[in-house]
């Protein structure tokens, strides 16, 4: 008799599950699963969009997992926030139409909250389902059959429509939690942002103008993206500095500290969302609130050499370059949790070395106190490594996990990046079947898009992207792929509805910017969790700040849920639009669905990840 093993994982916006079973179970179609309410003991069989039987015809759009049983292992469950809930995971036996349980298991206990031990708070959203089929139904058409993306604008407007609260979660109001605290004990927030558009923030902090200082950077051509606010909070005499900076470098940063009544530091609030309305809700983002007045002290210094760097004649100065470049000692912030803080500029270096042929850039990456200490950790990877990126430039983390891919096979790697210019590049010397999806996009006739895929410079955070994303892979030698590009169902698949991708005139789909080592290891790490994008340009040219967690196995768990469900949700679609998928969009109507799933690679990574919970 066949044994199964589930575990649930979770963080505010979702639950992971996972489950495995070790011999083909005769006559098993699929699993149900069920969500178990821990505190009222209700049960819910879970809901999908129906996936037909082969051969079934029906004009139903959905139904659950009982009549039409999952044909895989793992899951994402969208759950309350504040709920605690476990999963009964169903082995369905028989034939389409007549099936019945099998043997049920249970998972552990999870609650979708926000707190990571006394000391650490993290929310996530969930931007990146702007591209699924629920959206899709909810906002009208436009004569080519996509969704409106004027009604998407419209929808998130109003954070209690039904649209902004699925992509935002709880994201707007989480990062204002300094704001509120500052209220709440007379104190004062130390705020740095790139980016200030989101009416709904703009407007907040209009209200609570004495409880703030900023420095605001500009952002996009002319400062079009912040200069009504700007304008806004000049006009009412908020605190408000302004920082300037050349096109070539950024203003970065996305913090916010607080401070005691008496002036000394309490907690500080660092994330990957910009207060905009795309960064709350169109873009896959998180922000993590970390109360230490140890660490704190490090953000109060770092704002204030930045806001006295702003009246510099040259600004990002040597000596503001060469402050940041002294990477922080960790700080235990009290229940065993080190954390570590990296800014910058922190290189004297001020523009990007170019890169000869034939030229190895790990050496480059020692350039910037951010890029040294990711390598690193990186290379001290023991069991895996998981992340999320925007747009990290070329050096970056992508060319350690490349390398690791070659170096460490028994490592495991997965990761999804913005768009595909984020991918890594072809070098020299490399054929091209180490890039197989190259070769698949060559068949498809897209040849110079690729083309220019592997030749262009990677866009910074406010230019525009113009290549079709979501079409290339990089993963050498192996056929499951480890670095993806978002994507979205945009010309249809099956009966599924056009998705949007993007708003028009956004840059980012994934816009966290974190790196997950070891979560089911003993010593996990977590890696940047702030503004860096996590390569050369950031460290070089930027204002940025960049976290390294230690310790803190839940924390680093529920990072690790954040990055597969957004990694997940895009490989599908990847897999789909480059025709590399082997599901026909029918489900099996025999039990011989279940032979990939009982061995191979990703059996053994999904077997690390529940013997790591259960051990």
């Amino acid at each position: 008799m066949s044994t199964i093993k589930a575990i649930a994982l979770a963080n505010n916006a979702g639950v992971m599950i996972v489950w495995l079973w070790d011999e083909l179970i005769s006559n098993c179609l699929g699993f149900s699963i069920r969500r178990i309410d821990v505190a009222t003991g209700t049960k819910t069989v879970l809901s999908s969009r129906l996936v037909r039987f082969k051969g079934e015809t029906s004009d139903a759009t959905e139904s659950d997992t009982d009549s039409h049983p999952i044909q895989g292992c793992k899951w994402f469950d969208g759950v309350d926030e504040g709920a605690t809930v476990k999963y009964e995971i169903v082995p369905r036996i028989g034939k389409p139409g007549n099936l019945k349980d099998g043997t049920p298991i249970y998972t552990n206990e999870v609650t979708l909250g926000f707190d990571y031990g006394p000391y650490i708070k993290a929310c996530f959203n969930r931007g990146h389902l702007v591209s699924t089929q629920w959206v899709a139904e909810k906002l009208p058409k436009l004569a080519d059959g996509k969704p409106d993306p004027a009604a998407l604008v419209e929808a998130i407007k109003d954070p209690n429509s039904e649209i902004a609260k699925l992509l935002g979660a709880s994201l707007p109001t989480f990062t204002r939690l300094p704001y509120e605290d500052a209220k709440r004990i007379a104190g004062h927030v130390l705020a740095l942002y790139y980016e200030l558009s989101s009416p709904e923030m703009v407007e907040y902090l209009k209200a609570n103008k004495d409880v703030w200082s900023m420095v605001l950077g500009n952002a996009g051509k002319d400062d079009a993206t912040n200069a009504e606010a700007r304008e806004a909070l000049h006009a009412i005499g908020a605190d408000v500095t302004d920082r300037m900076l050349p096109s070539s470098n950024l203003p970065h940063n996305k913090s916010a500290v607080l401070v005691g009544p008496d002036g000394k530091p309490v907690s500080w609030m660092l994330q990957s969302a910009n207060p905009t309305m795309t960064g709350y809700y169109t873009q896959a983002n998180h922000g993590i609130y970390i109360t230490s007045a140890a660490l704190a002290q490090h953000g109060v210094d770092y704002y204030e050499r930045t806001k006295a760097d702003c009246d510099d004649v040259q600004t990002q100065s040597a000596a503001y370059r060469k402050a940041n470049a002294a990477v922080m000692p960790l700080v235990d912030i009290g229940d065993g949790t080190e954390v570590q803080a990296v800014f910058s500029p922190s290189s004297e270096v001020r523009s990007k070395p170019k890169v000869e042929k034939g030229q190895r850039t790990f050496p480059l990456l020692d350039l910037a106190a951010s890029t040294k200490l990711v390598k690193e950790r990186l290379l001290a990877a023991k069991q895996g490594v998981y992340f999320l990126a925007f747009y990290p430039g070329s050096p970056s983390f992508l060319d350690v996990a490349t390398w690791l891919q070659k170096k460490k096979p028994n490592l495991f790697i997965r990761g999804a990046v913005s768009s595909a210019q984020a991918l890594p590049k072809q070098q020299e010397g490399i054929e091209d079947d180490a890039f197989p999806d190259i070769q698949r996009l060559r068949q498809l006739g897209i040849n110079a898009s690729i083309e220019s895929l592997l030749k262009s410079d990677h866009p910074t955070e406010n230019e525009e992207v113009n290549a079709k994303p979501a079409v290339a892979l990089f993963r050498p030698r192996k056929k499951t792929p480890a670095i993806i590009a978002a994507s979205a169902f945009e010309e249809g698949w099956e009966d599924w509805h056009k998705e949007l991708l993007k708003l028009p005139d956004a840059h980012a789909i994934i816009h966290s910017k974190v790196i997950v080592i070891d979560p089911f290891g003993d010593d996990p790490w977590l890696i940047g969790a702030a503004s860096d994008n996590l390569g050369l340009k950031a460290g070089i040219a930027n204002d940025e700040t960049m976290l390294a967690i230690r310790g803190n196995k839940r924390l680093a768990q529920a990072y690790f849920v954040h990055i597969m469900d957004v990694y997940s949700h895009f490989m599908w679609r990847y897999l789909v639009n480059t025709g590399r998928s082997t599901f026909s969009g029918e489900l099996s109507t025999t039990s011989a669905w279940q032979k990939k799933y009982l061995s191979g690679r990703a059996h053994d990574e999904y077997a690390s990840w529940i013997e790591g919970i259960a051990g």
